[in-house]
């Protein structure tokens, strides 16, 4: 059915921007969640206690902030992120965001495939191996996604939704019926049932929870399906709603998923034993506890809606599926091919969205653990976060600071990466790499980011400015608001920036003189372009934090109801 209203680029990437609140919602929580997900916190809550939650809600701070990104992103009228990359920084920006883009997708893709062949092998005690749980897995979405795009991916991910609340809270009443109620905690370690792991505990520390959120604030903007699934939103409005509440339903689940991952080590404390702590070999053990709980606590008939539930979740790679395409074919294909009817377009992202899947296949089969798929995946696209925010809030970004931030950002990433007989013919490199591994991780990832966003700022700085000319129609598309483009066009954009200047709008650009007044002047002598924050921004932010503040209060109340 929603091959039949495929009909060019926009319908099939974007779902020809048509999607209401509700499918927005369900379509966030199903793009954004996945099998893997309960499988990696429960491990990490079994490994180190409530504090492994954060793996997950590394995302809970950021989440109001949500409802001001969502407008911002579709506000570019864009498809993918290489392409907002192309517009402000220009194209070797874009190849480079492209590629980033696409690593980070497949890590994803490979991700959700590995986790939920970790919960099939587990639910049914090894007959189904891991491996041929992936390769199955994948099969079972890929056909429809090549043929429907991002409108079959949105129609199913709301039935998905569904089944994924689920998967998410069935095992949690069961499991504490197994263990005769919540006195059975108090066996635990007290400090396992503090909402963040003790110091030095190296995965849900305070400090981790400090650099884990502010590394989502930063990557989330970068993340490419963050581009297309708020363009595909009729307004600004239905983007943001979708945005931040989908996920807000996904930290209620994550608060499941740590419980669970609580009664499983109490049920199953034989996983553990023996086995070094934060070694990969715990990560590895504690990922089957997931799919052990369902095969002991569940009878047949649950097994196998549990079963229903876990393809479920790993059907949120078809809109990844998608995504790659996308990047694929606007931000490769085109330098290559040239002019190419939207016909020929279609059929290129349609293979490129299998190709993409069978890359994610082999990573997932090679990866050592599904933490590591994650932290990988996060620290990957975080690269481009700088690159990001910068560019659509400061005129002064420019390309070469775009380019320092992502080099710095590699290199300290890389550190570890090297081969120590690379290191003996560099002493000096090799001394400040001990030294910076010597950190914890946390204080790396502080470390990192601020590298990045200062060698941007002086970089751009020290080398000559964008020309007004080209960044003005970028500037204008985030002042005007969706629906508004026919009073703010452009009569002759400059020849040389035409083609951008107009990318996705369907019409001329949009003219920046038109739009200035939708920004704050004071901030603007600073180089600044915010757009000016009203009644819905202000109000809507803040209930999000009283958001915040509930799941949080939420997860403390449990945390001293067991305890």
């Amino acid at each position: 059915w929603a091959s039949f209203r495929v009909h060019n680029e926009e319908d099939y990437f974007l779902g020809g921007r048509r999607f209401g609140k509700a499918l927005l919602l369900m379509h966030w929580l199903c793009t954004g969640t996945h099998s893997d997900m309960a499988v990696q916190t429960a491990g990490a809550c079994a490994r180190v206690g409530l504090g492994g939650i954060w793996y997950q809600w590394m995302y809970l701070f950021s989440t109001p902030f949500y409802w001001l990104i969502a407008p911002m992103v579709r506000r570019l009228r864009l498809v993918t992120t290489g392409d907002v990359y192309r517009v402000r920084y220009g194209v070797a920006l874009e190849i480079f965001g492209s590629t980033v883009a696409l690593l980070y997708l497949v890590l994803s893709i490979a991700l959700l495939l590995r986790g939920a062949g970790e919960l099939v092998a587990g639910v049914t005690g090894g007959a189904l191996a891991t491996r041929t749980s992936v390769i199955v897995l994948a099969l079972l979405f890929s056909t429809y996604v090549m043929t429907g795009g991002l409108m079959a991916a949105a129609y199913t991910d709301f039935l998905q939704g569904l089944l994924l609340i689920v998967l998410s809270v069935l095992l949690v009443p069961v499991g504490l019926n197994a263990l005769g109620g919540i006195a059975a905690f108090s066996t635990l370690d007290p400090a396992k049932l503090w909402i963040t792991a003790p110091a030095g505990a190296k995965e849900g520390d305070p400090l981790s929870v400090v650099a884990l959120s502010i590394l989502g604030l930063v990557g989330i903007v970068a993340q490419p399906h963050v581009m297309t699934a708020n363009g595909s939103g009729k307004t600004e409005h239905e983007a943001r709603v979708g945005m931040c509440y989908g996920n807000f339903v996904k930290r209620l689940l994550t608060i499941a998923w740590a419980f669970t991952g609580l009664i499983a080590i109490l049920l199953f404390p034989q996983v553990l034993e023996g086995i070094a702590a934060g070694s990969v070999e715990a990560k590895q053990a504690s990922e089957k506890l997931y799919g052990l709980a369902i095969r002991e606590l569940l009878g047949d008939g649950w097994r196998g809606l549990m079963i229903a539930c876990i393809v479920a979740g790993v059907t949120s790679g078809e809109a990844l599926m998608v995504v790659g395409a996308g990047v694929f074919t606007r931000n490769f294909y085109v330098h290559v091919a040239g002019e190419s009817t939207d016909r020929k377009r279609l059929w290129v992202g349609r293979i490129a969205s299998g190709g993409i899947l069978i890359v994610g296949i082999v990573v997932a089969l090679w990866a050592a653990s599904v933490t590591w798929l994650y932290v990988a995946s996060v620290k990957l696209i975080a690269l481009l976060g700088p690159v990001f925010w910068l560019g659509v809030t400061w005129r002064r970004a420019n390309a070469w600071g775009a380019l320092a931030s992502i080099f710095a950002g590699v290199s300290l990433w890389g550190l570890a990466a090297l081969p120590a007989d690379w290191l003996a013919q560099a002493p000096a490199l090799a001394n400040a790499a001990r030294h910076y591994l010597a950190w914890p991780e946390p204080l790396q990832i502080l470390v990192q980011l601020a590298a990045q966003f200062g060698l941007l700022i002086l970089v751009s700085l020290a080398t000559p400015p964008i020309p007004a000319d080209r960044l003005d129609p970028f500037f204008a598309r985030l002042l005007t608001p969706v629906g508004k483009e026919g009073d703010m066009s452009l009569v002759s954009p400059p020849a040389h920036f035409a083609d951008e200047a107009a990318l996705g709008l369907h019409g001329p650009g949009l003219d920046y003189a038109k739009t200035a007044h939708l920004g704050y002047a004071g901030l603007r002598r600073l180089g600044l372009e915010i757009p000016r924050m009203g009644w819905m921004e202000w109000g809507g932010f803040i209930v999000a934090w009283v958001t915040v503040g509930a799941l949080l209060a939420l997860l403390y109340g449990l945390s001293r109801a067991v305890s």
